[in-house]
């Protein structure tokens, strides 16, 4: 009984420790003649992000302002276009821009994360990102988030 005890103690406390689930960020925007629907889904175990991903659409009937967001968006994503597990999306429809993109940090090299952009070393601790870190980034966006 007393063996079986502290197995089960032992499971308990180590399950404990490894908690997965998923967190979802959002936030909405109106203003003037532009809209914006941000969506982040932020997989995890234990303390750490495992995935990301996210779904931002912008809408406005200015085609110019949607030509020159597009246009931001496809310069800044070229830069991770040959990283393995960094999977991202662009599509027009009529007035909106919708910009998908997909990040599995349990696969990714996130030392070329950093060598890419060095801002990204502020959430990328010893190849990992703590879910609380990433949580404190989108808040001070103004993206709210719940678990």
């Amino acid at each position: 009984m007393k063996k079986f005890l502290c197995l089960f103690l032992i499971l308990f406390i180590s399950g404990c420790g490894n908690k997965s689930g998923v967190m979802e960020c959002t936030r909405t925007t109106n203003q003037s003649n532009l809209s914006m629907d941000l969506k982040y889904t932020v997989s995890y175990e234990g303390k750490y992000v495992t995935k990301v991903s996210s779904v931002e659409k912008v809408t406005t009937e200015d085609e110019f302002v949607l030509d020159a967001y597009k246009k931001q968006l496809e310069t800044i994503l070229s830069s991770y276009k040959d990283i393995k597990y960094y999977d991202t999306d662009i599509k027009t429809d009529k007035n909106t821009i919708t910009s998908t993109i997909n990040i599995d940090y349990k696969k990714i090299d996130t030392d070329a994360l950093i060598d890419i952009d060095s801002a990204n070393a502020t959430l990328i601790k010893d190849g990992k990102v703590r879910v609380s870190d990433l949580e404190s980034m989108y808040n001070s966006l103004g993206i709210t988030c719940s678990k």
